[in-house]
């Protein structure tokens, strides 16, 4: 690529390589920068799963990312799930059926269109053999597993293949001059962009204002113990009462979708909190979780507590083989919400990022609202998700 570019974007996650994607597209000349590799982050160490978030104000982000998902095969020739089918299904469990059957009437009277369907006893062993018979469940009619760097790596051969130069372990820095961003700094040397958008997860604020004065995204660790069961549940599983499964919760900020349900375990409270049950199965390997902390784990002290807590749920997980051990900082946001727009101190400066647990299942279609606004389009972002919903006072400072 001869000359500076239109669009540096800082961050090879999924909505990194989507933004850089869609911008190509509209003939948009694009540098991608990566510290360390695609996927490295949340985008490819997570759970894996693709599913509409418990807010209102992200469902349509998560309708319309399943559409641009489901481009992805005349692309670039492989689907990251087959989206054209049902989906496998949501089971939210719990030891409680009283604790479900709040859970089900919360989602059902929010959601109608999800079919909450309470389940017990040999109805839900009949469903889903897989689990414990004291369990109980609320099923939901959602839930699409995927590989978790699969889209991710989809999105960045769209991007290469429609000439997005990738830089992978180069640490770009937005240069802002004069209340203009004008290129990025990448180890010591300007190199100049006509705009330069961040979505680079729980770093992007840092990015954004490095005067530390304005931080609406934040890390939350979770640790993934990926398995081999013999006979892997259909369903996603994730444990009744799991704030962060309603949209709320410590994993995403306050939450504007905050549930009834509160279960026993409040992840993220105190300096060595619970973890809580999730198990998803994608390619034929379970991923075990979930744990919201604040902290960088070490993943292997966190591997039994997991798997003995999962096992109340799936028994089978006791003798099923481990393949690895993992963790990823999730961006969470103060109010559960992304923020999606431009920076409001800084010309040609935007940011996507703060997608919590649901940046898989809402990220593409963030990085198209924020590819056209880029490009001087009409905005389609929700008032909700503009960045300068967080005010910061201390912009001489940047």
């Amino acid at each position: 690529m001869s000359g500076a570019p239109d669009v540096a974007v800082i961050g090879g996650g999924i909505v990194g390589t989507a933004a850089a994607a869609f911008l190509a597209g509209e003939g948009a000349r694009v540098v991608l920068y990566e510290r360390e590799a695609l996927a490295a982050g949340a985008s490819g160490r997570n759970s894996g799963v693709v599913q509409q978030p418990f807010d209102a104000a992200l469902a349509p982000l998560y309708e319309e990312s399943r559409e641009l998902f489901r481009l992805l095969p005349e692309q670039v020739g492989w689907t990251v799930a087959d989206f054209d089918s049902p989906p496998a299904g949501l089971l939210l469990v719990s030891h409680d059926a009283e604790l479900v059957r709040l859970v089900a009437a919360d989602v059902g009277t929010r959601f109608p269109g999800l079919g909450a369907q309470v389940l017990e006893g040999a109805a839900l062993v009949e469903l889903e053999p897989s689990l414990a018979p004291d369990v109980a469940a609320c099923r939901l009619e959602l839930s699409y597993p995927v590989v978790p760097a699969a889209p991710t790596y989809a999105f960045a051969t769209l991007a290469e293949r429609r000439g997005v130069e990738v830089r992978l372990g180069r640490e770009a820095r937005p240069i802002v001059d004069g209340g203009r961003c004008v290129g990025v700094d990448v180890g010591g040397r300007p190199e100049p962009a006509g705009a330069v958008l961040i979505a680079a997860g729980p770093w992007s604020a840092a990015l954004a204002d490095p005067t530390g004065g304005w931080r609406p995204i934040h890390p939350r660790w979770g640790v993934v113990v990926e398995t081999l069961l013999e006979h892997p549940p259909r369903h996603v599983l994730e444990q009744a009462g799991m704030d962060e499964a309603l949209g709320s919760g410590p994993a995403a900020g306050s939450g504007p979708a905050a549930g009834v349900a509160h279960g026993p375990h409040q992840a993220g409270d105190g300096p060595d909190p619970a973890p809580t049950f999730s198990l998803i199965t994608a390619a034929g390997a379970s991923a075990v979780g979930s744990t919201f902390l604040a902290e960088e784990p070490d993943p292997p002290a966190w591997m039994e507590r997991l798997l003995e807590h999962a096992v109340e749920f799936v028994p089978a997980v006791i003798d099923a083989p481990i393949r690895e051990v993992r963790a990823c900082a999730r961006p969470a946001s103060i109010d559960g919400r992304p923020l999606v727009g431009p920076i409001p101190w800084a010309e040609q400066l935007y940011l996507a990022s703060g997608h919590g647990p649901w940046g898989i299942s809402t990220g593409p279609a963030s990085a198209l609202q924020i590819a056209e606004v880029i490009l001087g389009r009409k905005s389609r972002v929700a008032p909700e998700l503009s960045p300068a919903r967080f005010p910061y006072s201390g912009v001489d400072a940047i």
